[in-house]
């Protein structure tokens, strides 16, 4: 289910940082998802937000690949 979710928001972050997806969100709209400072962000700062906390993300979902525990043990 992990990945799962990962990928629901590989999806997400795509649409905001390569499609549209920024500019639909610019505003007060971002503020329901990301936080009160979000809705002052231009829609470059936006991308950039998103695609940080995709690299974070993404390097959690790497070690958690790599380095973390089975479920069943």
């Amino acid at each position: 289910m992990f990945y799962v979710s990962f990928l629901l928001y590989s999806a997400f972050c795509y649409w905001v940082v390569f499609l549209d997806g920024a500019d639909v969100l610019e505003g007060w709209k971002s503020f329901f998802l990301f936080g009160w400072f979000a809705a002052t962000l231009t829609t470059a700062e936006l991308k950039f937000y998103i695609g940080i906390s995709w690299l974070a993300s993404f390097g959690f979902t790497l070690y958690r690949l790599f380095f973390g525990h089975s479920d069943g043990a």
